[in-house]
């Protein structure tokens, strides 16, 4: 088995008829407009503005340890998938759609009526804030992903940022008091980026059961393939009991398709998911990208193998800093944030000269460092650089 890809069978699509999709989807889907937000973190000027002054291309010059990519890229049954759809590309993604709603209805046991695909995790979580938190109160972690941040000013959402405790984690007994205080939607990353930490399943579940009777919590479970650690827990199982639950996934991750923009949002009720639906574009994900999302989802012995490779990377480089004197967090994801010591602009700065990216700033935590876990290779070379520059600091 190589590092590129491994093979799976041949992908085997359907169609769906117009009548259906509507029922699917809903008609105040049809002609749907997302509404405006601030730019992504993807797209951030503060991210942009942080990236090396180098060409972003696929040649080996450059280690992308920033963004918390899949460096295995796509399946094989994905990349014929993609071929193949480009015979539809002349056509909107209607029945692609639909289809992409069946498998995810059958994967989670959950009716399609309350599963909304969207342009990876990102569209979705704009969408949330505008639905479930316009005009009213986000609780969220400090730091954690930053995008329902960055979405929230064109709704007038007033954010109420909690620090994460001393190991890292989410502090949920004072996001509890937090939205105790009129939140109308808490946000829970889950493993956290970019700590990469895990909150306990029960430990979840007993939170959300009690703050779901006053705000919606939404689950941000983009890591949700990397994890061994049997004390987490998919919130799932509350979305299908019907509480007032969102969780979100995305293809970006494990599925090597970050991309490709292909996420989806599971709804704990289905007056939730029609919310939700109002916020987002019709049809946002391409045909291209929902043919391999299909594709992938099949491909088990491709995300065992992204997952194993990926452990083994979480261990060395984990291994790598502590013999090196850094604290290290418990990663639980496809990243290890670690501590520096010093302003991790500094570093940035430093690797990014010698063609290795590596996390932007996450503030309050500037002294710390969040690596990517690209290829052994990769890492290696990471950390041979990281030793360049502790020994020129040193001189």
């Amino acid at each position: 088995m190589n590092d590129q890809a491994i093979q799976m069978n041949e992908d085997g699509s359907r169609s769906t008829d117009r009548r259906s999709f509507l029922r699917w989807i809903g008609a105040a889907g049809i002609g749907a407009a997302g509404m405006a937000a601030q730019t992504s973190v993807i797209a951030s000027p503060l991210l942009l503005r942080a990236a090396p002054a180098t060409r972003a291309g696929t040649g080996d010059s450059i280690a992308r340890l920033s963004s918390n990519e899949n460096p295995y890229g796509l399946c094989d049954a994905a990349r014929r998938a993609i071929a193949a759809g480009l015979d539809r590309a002349n056509r909107y993604p209607i029945e692609e759609y639909v289809e992409l709603k069946e498998a995810l209805s059958e994967k989670h046991d959950l009716d399609p009526a309350r599963i909304h695909p969207g342009a990876g995790s990102t569209e979705l979580l704009r969408a949330a804030v505008g639905a479930y938190a316009a005009g009213g109160r986000l609780v969220a972690a400090d730091p954690t992903y930053e995008d329902p941040f960055y979405y929230s000013p064109p709704f007038e959402v007033t954010q109420v940022r909690v620090p994460l405790d001393a190991d890292g984690a989410h502090d949920l007994p004072a996001m509890e008091r937090a939205a105790s205080g009129g939140a109308r939607l808490v946000y829970i990353c889950n493993p956290n980026n970019p700590t990469g930490t895990i909150v306990d399943g029960a430990q979840l579940e007993a939170f959300i059961r009690r703050v779901s009777r006053k705000a919606l919590v939404l689950v941000d479970e983009a890591y949700h393939d990397y994890i061994e650690d049997k004390r987490y827990r998919s919130m799932t199982p509350l979305v299908r009991e019907g509480l007032p639950v969102v969780v979100t996934r995305t293809f970006s991750k494990i599925h090597g398709m970050a991309g490709l923009r292909l996420g989806y949002a599971l709804c704990g009720t289905e007056e939730l998911a029609d919310r939700l639906h109002a916020h987002l574009t019709f049809a946002g994900a391409s045909v291209v990208a929902i043919r391999a999302g299909l594709a992938s989802l099949t491909d088990v012995e491709f995300q065992t193998y992204c997952r194993g490779k990926n452990a083994k990377a979480r261990r060395f480089l984990s291994a790598a800093l502590e013999e090196r004197g850094y604290r290290v967090f418990p990663s639980h994801t496809n990243f290890v944030m670690f501590r520096l010591g010093t302003d991790v602009r500094e570093l940035r700065k430093a690797m990014a000269a010698r063609g290795v990216r590596i996390g932007r700033p996450f503030p309050p935590m500037t002294d710390h460092c969040r690596v990517s876990l690209g290829t052994m290779a990769e890492l290696e070379r990471f950390v041979g650089e990281l030793d360049h520059w502790r020994k020129a600091r040193a001189a």
